[in-house]
């Protein structure tokens, strides 16, 4: 049996759980408290910390760094996805830079500023606010609140090169998913998960794929 180890608002965590429901295997799905990563060190004997994290039967797998892909190589190999194909292997490293450090960088301060609906208990806002502000510096989520209409329009500019990219093609690359799609997928999910965010309506290209990745993942799932 599959499980995955993740917080469900994750944006990196739902890409490894939409990737699974692609997949139609079997799995479970273990929702971890913000504020508690215990199980993660126990189950990497303290190698790593971090979510998400994949066990199959003894093995357990983590993200070696920040843009190995390591779960969805696993799931891709194990599957037999196609997700990595070696023609796009360039492209699909470049375009995953982008899509994991600036569009993400935007939606995820848009999504983090909800932390308190998001997180119910006051130990596990207190821990976010603590986590962030260890990062980003004190009241950095004041901040971003102050700037959200700035920062949905730099979201929105960040997402209009890959919108065009859409005009041309299904999917980003082609006409099948690749993992760079699951990858985009799970950052707009982050950017939606609150439920506050909506999507840009301009972007009709990305909305229509993002229907369409709704659709394949459902299917598959």
């Amino acid at each position: 049996m599959i499980t995955l180890y993740q917080y469900p608002a994750s944006p990196f965590c739902i890409i490894i759980d939409s990737i699974l429901k692609f997949t139609k295997a079997e799995y479970k799905l273990v929702n971890l408290p913000y504020s508690d990563r215990r199980l993660i060190v126990k189950k990497t004997k303290g190698d790593y910390y971090k979510i998400p994290l994949l066990e199959d039967g003894k093995k357990v797998i983590w993200e070696k760094t920040d843009f190995s892909q390591d779960i969805a190589r696993y799931l891709d190999k194990k599957f037999d996805l196609d997700l990595f194909p070696l023609e796009l292997e360039g492209i699909q490293t470049i375009l995953a830079r982008y899509i994991e450090s600036e569009v993400e960088r935007s939606g995820f301060k848009l999504n983090d500023i909800h932390y308190k609906s998001l997180l119910p208990d006051l130990y596990d806002q207190t821990m976010m606010k603590r986590h962030k502000e260890r990062k980003f510096g004190i009241g950095c989520l004041e901040t971003w609140q102050s700037q959200k209409n700035k920062l949905l329009k730099q979201f929105k500019e960040l997402l209009i090169p890959l919108d065009q990219m859409l005009s041309q093609k299904r999917f980003l690359l082609d006409n099948q998913p690749r993992f760079v799609d699951f990858d985009l997928f799970g950052i707009i999910g982050n950017y939606l998960f609150s439920g506050k965010n909506k999507f840009p309506s301009s972007l009709s290209h990305l909305h229509r794929w993002q229907q369409e990745m709704k659709k394949r993942i459902i299917a598959n799932g």
